[in-house]
Formats: structure tokens, sequence, C-alpha cells
């Protein structure tokens, strides 16, 4: 592959004003991507100018300063027609397709509608994987968030209470969990638990990452009737390995676009 690598230096000020030049650089015909290794500041012209010149913003939320505010802002973008792609929804791809493959089989299908008690377990120091996974299954099983609570405590306790299609109560705990070393990528999901008040029906899943094992989530009972995996996703996946999979992708990705919007629902009912 043959490239021009072009590097633009100068002061804060200075770069406030590249805007044209940087767009002048642009080949029009081709797919143009901003990678803005920074939180989205919508009032900065310099975002303002690369917003409007690029087909799409690529941000990195696991290095948002304030989570719950920024992933606001993602989606006030893309109410505004700017295309935005987050590197850190990728991390969770493999939580996702376990959480759905665990419900996979004919008689375990029906039973996720039962499901009604989840809790979600982070690596303490950033919530925005678990507002995101969150936001993802309450986008998928149709629940609409109504509540909030902060409990705190050693976990920082948050629990949100859902609404489901069938008017059922939802209630969903988010736990930050304090680790020695979160490596590269704060914030990583180590825990999911899903299960019913019903105790018929078939759908206590247990899903763990290795390195934590699932102390905490069997600890919650049930744990001998779940289905219980391992989450192994590849080791602290750098942003930098994530833009060959996001540069694979031109289109808008609906999902994440939907599963966003549930998101700041409950980040609204936070205040």
């Amino acid at each position: 592959m043959c490239c021009e690598y072009v590097t633009l230096k100068g002061s804060k000020a200075e770069l406030q004003n590249v805007g044209e030049l940087v767009s002048s650089l642009m080949i029009q015909d081709l797919p143009r991507f901003v990678w803005w290794k920074a939180t989205p500041n919508p009032e900065q012209p310099l975002f303002q100018a690369m917003a409007t010149a690029s087909d799409c913003m690529i941000f990195d939320s696991s290095y948002f300063s304030n989570p719950e505010s920024e992933l606001a802002k993602l989606h006030q973008l893309l109410e505004q027609k700017t295309y935005v792609a987050d590197l850190n929804w990728h991390r969770l791809s493999a939580w996702q397709e376990l959480t759905a493959a665990a419900y996979d089989a004919p008689e375990r299908r029906q039973a996720l509608l039962d499901v009604d008690r989840v809790t979600i377990d982070y690596e303490k120091g950033n919530p925005a994987q678990a507002m995101m996974f969150l936001g993802w299954l309450a986008s998928r099983l149709g629940w609409t968030p109504e509540r909030y609570e902060l409990e705190g405590g050693d976990y920082g306790i948050e629990r949100i209470g859902l609404r489901s299609a069938d008017n059922r109560e939802v209630q969903v705990e988010l736990a930050a969990i304090p680790v020695a070393d979160w490596g590269e990528i704060p914030g990583d999901l180590v825990g999911l638990r899903m299960s019913s008040t019903n105790e018929e029906a078939d759908c206590n899943t247990i899903l763990c990452s290795e390195t934590t094992g699932c102390m905490r989530m069997e600890a919650g009972g049930n744990a001998q009737s779940a289905k219980t995996e391992q989450v192994a996703p590849p080791t602290d996946e750098s942003a930098e390995a994530l833009m060959a999979k996001q540069l694979q992708s031109w289109g808008r990705n609906l999902l994440y676009e939907e599963s966003l919007a549930v998101t700041v629902e409950v980040l609204r009912l936070k205040g």
C-alpha cells in the first residue's frame, strides 16, 4: 500500500484554524475517516470542521474522562446526522455473541422473555462498556428505562429499573469492581448474570472473564442451574488494532446507534 503521511504541528490556538487546510489535503473521491483522539467537543471550531469534512468521526470511549456526558454528545452528533463510531463498542462483541448464543437453543429462546434480573460487573474506572452493553441488551429485548438509583458502597452499585414490552418490571445492577491492574483498557466488562423471578424459567445465565472468574456472579444464587461460560475477548484490544476493523465498515452501524439511544435514556435518568 502506498500512502502519504502529513503531520501538522502547532499550538492549540493555531490548530483551531487548520480545518480548511486539512480538508484540502483529503482526496474527495475516497471515504474520509477522522480519528478524534480526544473527547467529543462539538463547540470546538476544529472539531466542527472535521465533522463536516469527514464521512465518519471515530472515538474511543474507554478514554473518556466523563463517559456519561460524552456518550450523550456522541448521540447528539448522530441526531445531527454526523456518522459516529466508537472503537470501545467493538470490545463488547465477544460478550454480545455469547449472550445471544446462550439463548439459541429452542427450549431457552422463549425463556429469554422471562429475564427480569441482570447484573453487569465491570472494571472500576470507566463505565462506558457497561452502559453500552446495557443499552444493547435493553434495545434488543425492548426494555424501556424508567428509574435510576445510586446505592454506592465499595462497588459503586447503580440500579436501573426498566419496563418490558409486556409490562414486566426489569431490574439491572451495575457494579464497578476494583482490580489491581486493568491493563491498557480501563472499564472492561468482567461479569454478567441474567436470571428471572420466575423460578420455573430456564433463563439463568452467567458469563465472566477468565481473569476474574465467576465468584461474585455465582454467589448471587441459583448458580447450579445457570448456564455458565467464560468470555475470553482478545486481551486489551488497543484502539490501533480496532481501527482495522472499523475501516472495513463504511456504512452506519444501526445496532450501535439503537443501543446508544437506549444508553442515553438511562443516562438522562441519572440527571
